[in-house]
């Protein structure tokens, strides 16, 4: 009489699953030392003034402003078909 034994597969790491998590380490620990690095220049620099803070505060308000409008562009442009490629009902001269 034969018995059903339960077959479990074979699980094997493979080198690509294995290569995602030395990247993923690599790329959390430079994340770690830039974020050290931005921290202690951070606190050598000395304290901005108001108007400093001000105008720090209007420029990163533009950029934002000016990010957000050139990707609305962008979606614009592609919706409305102006990223087609161009076509020339002209014959080739050759």
């Amino acid at each position: 009489m034969k018995t059903a034994q339960a077959s479990t597969p074979v699980t094997k790491r493979s080198g690509r699953n294995k290569h995602r998590r030395l990247v993923a380490a690599v790329l959390a620990a430079l994340l770690v030392g830039t974020i050290c690095y931005g921290v202690s220049i951070w606190r050598a620099t000395p304290p901005l003034t108001l108007q400093g803070n001000i105008i720090m505060g209007v420029a990163a308000i533009l950029v934002l402003v000016a990010g957000c409008g050139l990707i609305t562009l962008m979606f614009y442009s592609y919706r409305r078909g102006y990223d087609e490629s161009a076509r020339s009902n002209r014959p080739s001269q050759e």
